[in-house]
């Protein structure tokens, strides 16, 4: 189940009708699209088309994986919610740092200075880190 905050940050990652089919995905492995059609609000009538535009489209992404069974696919999510917003986070801080470099790095330093207890967490995973390179 998705908490409401993970549903604000994926929100920025996904639009809303694909937000919409992965909360169903991740219910259940292994979904068709006229599965995940039909758990999706009535009242919203969409074509199959649709659905599986969305499905593919996501599969395009690596978000979801699917196998042929017969004439159809099945689709299952690669990440539940936590380790999707972990994979995309770290994927854009990657590129930033890439593209940026030490601008970047101190840009980072200086807006988690100004937030409430950035900087006291920034140096608890820093102690962290370097606990487990000692290790």
């Amino acid at each position: 189940m998705m908490t409401e905050e993970q549903h604000k940050m994926l929100s920025k990652l996904f639009g809303p009708l694909e937000l919409e089919v992965l909360k169903i995905i991740w219910q259940k492995d292994w979904q068709t699209v006229q599965e995940v059609l039909d758990q999706l609000p009535a009242q919203k009538q969409y074509a199959y088309t649709t659905i599986m535009t969305v499905m593919n489209r996501l599969h395009q992404k690596s978000v979801l994986i699917r196998k042929k069974k017969g004439k159809r696919y099945l689709y299952k999510a690669r990440h539940q919610p936590e380790e999707l917003i972990r994979h995309f986070s770290s994927h854009t801080i990657r590129g930033i740092l890439d593209d940026f470099g030490d601008i970047a790095i101190a840009q980072f330093v200086d807006a988690v200075g100004n937030a409430p207890d950035g900087l006291k967490k920034l140096k608890q995973l820093l102690n962290e880190l370097e606990e487990g390179e000692r290790k």
